[in-house]
């Protein structure tokens, strides 16, 4: 899926398991029954080194490997906590709170090794904004009949934010203007809240979602990293048709 940034995200990888490696074990071992699928294991490191492939006068700064992996820190310490129910006996280990809490102190320490801090508050306030997605999640569609902005709202919180700001610190760091920032941004919200919804099947079709984020593309020069980007939206819509094939379901579709 992310062919074209191999050998980067082997380097991502790399990073995370030295922090996935505790005295007491393995991320593994202590959230044994934790799984993330192929897309949701790259999609965020994938996006930063991506974006930063827009633009290619500026080779791979060593700080976007960093910052793929503390987007993917932040990502799995917030599906670690979404893990625990809220009718879970307080008598039972809860070693995915633990676990969640450690990958969040983790991310702020390495913020400060690599001379990053400048994203700690934009970082902090997604994380937030993450939390918010996941109550509204459980109020609006787990325990009420939600609406499609109800949909929209928790897709923007727990999906959208982060790639948006995955894509954004990719082209900053490869020396993008505040501009193009924003398209990165803007570009990676759709992305993000388009997988959402395919993984959680939710019923609104991506495909205007992805549309838009290829206009967005269509405004970056061409490069390696912008090809790139539009075969992963193709291949994002072809996934949607299959899933929509296999589930039976015909989405409403929303162009936002």
């Amino acid at each position: 899926m992310f062919a074209s940034v191999q050998s980067e995200l082997n380097q991502v990888t790399v990073f995370l398991e030295k922090l996935y490696r505790f005295k007491s074990g393995h991320l593994a071992q202590l959230v044994p029954d934790f799984r993330l699928s192929e897309a949701d294991q790259h999609l965020r490191p994938a996006l930063v080194l991506l974006a930063g492939k827009l633009f290619p006068q500026h080779s791979l700064d060593s700080r976007q490997i960093v910052m793929g992996g503390i987007a993917q820190l932040i990502f799995m310490a917030q599906e670690i906590h979404n893990k625990i129910t809220d009718d879970c006996p307080k008598s039972v280990p809860q070693f995915p709170v633990l676990v969640g809490d450690y990958l969040f102190a983790v991310f702020c320490k390495k913020l400060y090794d690599h001379d990053l801090l400048e994203w700690l508050d934009p970082l902090a306030d997604v994380i937030c904004r993450m939390n918010e997605g996941g109550m509204a999640r459980r109020r609006l569609i787990e325990e009420g009949s939600p609406r499609e902005e109800d949909y929209l709202q928790v897709l923007k919180l727990e999906y959208g934010l982060l790639t948006g700001l995955s894509c954004r610190i990719g082209g900053h760091l490869a020396g993008c203007t505040r501009e193009q920032e924003e398209d990165l941004a803007q570009f990676g919200l759709r992305i993000g809240m388009a997988w959402g919804m395919m993984k959680q099947e939710y019923p609104i079709n991506p495909k205007g979602f992805l549309e838009k984020g290829r206009e967005i593309l269509a405004s970056f020069p061409f490069s390696q990293g912008r090809e790139a980007l539009l075969d992963f939206v193709d291949e994002l819509e072809q996934m949607s048709i299959k899933l929509r094939l296999t589930t039976g379901s015909v989405p409403g579709a929303l162009a936002t």
